[in-house]
């Protein structure tokens, strides 16, 4: 019985403290150029939280997530990202696609720092990541016809 009450008070707090940063992080303004490189690991945060999770779960943390992202995105002096035909084609007018498209570059661009990526580089690495997330039908999320062409290819 103790177990269990302390389970559940366990998994509470976890939820609490996922929450409490999610409502900091919407509240987030950068300041300086500095405070990017030093948010970096939040945005990471987020994106991995994002291709972790369903997309019909939590649709509060995952806006957030994804408006934080796009605060991040729109003003880092350390990265350009390049929204061209490819992921225009990709994600075809779908919101939901769109912000998860960003999240994966983000993503993709932190996570390897030391490496000089080109555009071509961040597009693949991002569409291989969001097209995996698509291909879960756990995810529950509706992939455009573009992606579900590169799924039939790999099956």
């Amino acid at each position: 019985m103790k177990k269990t009450i302390f389970s559940m008070l366990f998994v509470i707090t976890v939820q609490l403290a996922f929450s409490q940063n999610f409502n900091q992080l919407a509240d987030y303004e950068f300041q300086t150029e500095a405070s990017y490189k030093t948010e970096e690991h939040n945005v990471l945060m987020c994106a991995n939280y994002l291709f972790n999770n369903p997309a019909d779960q939590e649709e509060v943390n995952r806006l957030k997530s994804i408006q934080y992202i796009l605060k991040w995105m729109t003003g880092t002096p350390d990265y350009t990202f390049e929204l061209g035909q490819n992921s225009t084609e990709l994600t075809k007018g779908k919101d939901e696609l769109l912000g998860m498209y960003m999240a994966a570059m983000s993503k993709v661009v932190i996570e390897n720092t030391g490496t000089p990526l080109t555009n071509d580089d961040i597009y693949n690495r991002s569409e291989a990541l969001l097209v995996e997330y698509c291909s879960n039908p756990d995810n529950n999320m509706k992939p455009s016809k573009k992606i579900k062409k590169i799924i039939k290819s790999r099956a």
